[in-house]
């Protein structure tokens, strides 16, 4: 039987590193990356904590399969959904499920490796129809992450966007701002990937109108990456007679390239320009200055999807959707005015 030791061998890691990630301690610092390198290798090597084999923790062998609306190109640019792939995956090992990654062939569906049957599906994104019907060739049972794309057929999971845009407007105006903008991808994948409204903007927009704050121009339309981000910004700041004095940031992943245009614009950060950014990954931790930011609660969302898939495997009568709320993180990156 693999041990502690085993695992540290095979990672590298420390075995007081390893013992705390499995007991998910979440007081310890590592990477995202660190976390699925021991969980693969306790998986691989057939590790057993003596915490999953008694009481009410222990239970059937099941096989869960996750889908991720991104191919690994579009992943690493926004590490966002690496990090949600891997809580769920942690959610699932301390349970002693099993998981598998199902992959999108050239024609569109989904497959995972191998034959047989699965006990269930975690759907990270959103997914066209097409999509969602080679979930139903391998199981029925179908926990969607971040989206909902049926709430009267569908166990969702999801973060509160409402309430994740209001604590970075509310904010911005406590610390005396009245030139707020936007940056991000006005229209997104949600609901079977139909573009619509993206979430973020909804809200943002809906508020600023109810304060008498909403100024179109500042409303900037970029893609969910740095370098276009980067392009919108930059192309913004050099032609603009004005530019809001705080920039709610739709996505960590944006970041790096909207610094980069305000530096390069002569301008710095928060003097100028205050900054809130959302989801809270190592990307707005680290940045020069550290940006304060909307975390999205990854593992407890991964925590609720499994509970969904409980629920659901045991023939609830009707579906719902879990809303875990977000929080507000302060750092460096807003400037009071007032």
């Amino acid at each position: 039987m693999a041990t502690l030791k085993d695992i540290a061998e095979k990672t590298g890691v420390s075995v007081s590193a390893v013992s705390r990630v499995l007991n998910m301690d979440d007081t310890i610092s590592v990477s995202a990356e660190t976390r699925k390198r021991i969980f693969e290798a306790a998986r691989e090597l057939g590790y057993n904590s003596k915490s999953k084999n008694k009481g009410s923790n222990a239970r059937e062998s099941l096989k869960m399969g996750i889908a991720q609306m991104f191919e690994m190109e579009q992943i690493m640019e926004d590490v966002y959904y690496l990090y949600m792939k891997t809580a769920l995956e942690e959610a699932c090992f301390a349970r002693n499920i099993e998981t598998t990654s199902l992959f999108r062939n050239a024609q569109g569906q989904f497959i995972m490796n191998g034959s047989g049957n699965l006990d269930g599906i975690f759907a990270i994104g959103s997914f066209t129809k097409s999509e969602i019907e080679s979930f139903h060739r391998y199981t029925d049972n179908i926990v969607f992450v971040d989206s909902t794309p049926d709430d009267e057929k569908y166990y969702a999971a999801v973060p509160n966007f409402h309430l994740g845009v209001r604590q970075a407007v509310n904010r911005f105006i406590e610390g005396g701002h009245k030139k707020i903008g936007f940056i991000g991808s006005h229209f997104t994948l949600q609901e079977t990937r139909d573009l619509i409204l993206d979430n973020r903007l909804y809200y943002f927009k809906n508020m600023l109108t109810e304060k008498g704050l909403y100024r179109e121009k500042f409303i900037l339309n970029s893609e969910m990456n740095s370098k276009s981000s980067y392009e919108v910004l930059n192309n913004f700041l050099n032609f603009s007679e004005e530019y809001p004095t705080a920039l709610f940031i739709s996505s960590d992943a944006m970041a790096q390239g909207v610094i980069k245009a305000i530096t390069q614009a002569g301008l710095s950060i928060p003097d100028d320009i205050s900054l809130i950014t959302f989801n809270d990954t190592l990307i707005s931790q680290n940045s020069v200055p550290p940006l304060s930011s909307v975390r999205v609660l990854q593992r407890e969302i991964a925590d609720a999807a499994v509970r969904s898939m409980d629920e659901q495997r045991k023939g609830s009568a009707y579906p719902y959707k879990t809303v875990i709320p977000c929080i507000y993180i302060e750092r460096s990156s807003v400037k009071n005015l007032k």
